[in-house]
């Protein structure tokens, strides 16, 4: 009886360790899965429709580090038009950064999301005075966006976001390639294209990977 009883003492304990092992293995890869995975929840996409490889940017424009990392992924658009898609995902972690991100909704209003955003990713702005510049140059109806920011129209669409995404796994401003963190900082285009042949490999679809 004690042996038997021993024997499943010994189980149980093996069977937690592994499972916390588990969760320590996904945690250091920074891998997501299919099944908490929720990019298409935004509407901000650039590429192919039927892309293999879908890239998450989870971003804030204050972070340099994040801002270099986009213009990677950006990059890699131009590599490969036919197998990458874009989404983008505002994770705010300073209150300029959720003011850009509001904005950033703000054009999107106005039907200019995307030339904002290349609008920041070529000169980050410092101040909410700089980020207005950038809004004012690329022809947006500066009183919308005054009227967005002081009412706050969109700032519980950012909130809502990166609660999203923390509930998905993510926890810090990040790009993921197939649910799998990209852990170049920030990385070359090389360094992304060589993740992205890999994963297209992986797949059987990589007939001339640059």
């Amino acid at each position: 009886m004690w042996t038997k009883r021993y024997i499943t003492s010994v189980t149980l304990i093996t069977m937690v360790i592994l499972a916390i092992g588990g969760i320590l293995w996904n945690k250091d890869t920074g891998s997501l899965t299919p099944e908490t995975y929720g990019g298409f929840d935004s509407q901000w996409s650039l590429g192919a429709s039927n892309a293999a490889i879908i890239i998450d940017v989870y971003l804030d424009f204050t972070c340099q580090v994040c801002v270099e990392k986009e213009r990677v992924v950006l990059q890699a658009l131009d590599v490969y038009p036919e197998s990458v898609r874009i989404i983008y995902h505002h994770y705010p972690i300073s209150e300029l950064g959720q003011k850009i991100a509001e904005v950033l909704e703000a054009a999107g209003e106005q039907g200019k999301f995307w030339e904002l955003h290349d609008r920041l990713i070529e000169d980050v702005p410092t101040d909410i005075f700089e980020l207005k510049a950038c809004a004012g140059e690329i022809g947006l109806d500066m009183q919308k966006i005054d009227e967005a920011l002081e009412s706050g129209k969109f700032s519980e669409k950012v909130k809502l976001a990166k609660q999203r995404a923390v509930s998905q796994g993510v926890s810090s401003t990040s790009v993921y390639i197939n649910w799998t963190e990209y852990q170049h900082y920030p990385g070359k285009l090389s360094d992304l294209c060589a993740d992205i042949n890999e994963e297209l490999e992986g797949l059987g679809d990589c007939p001339s990977c640059p």
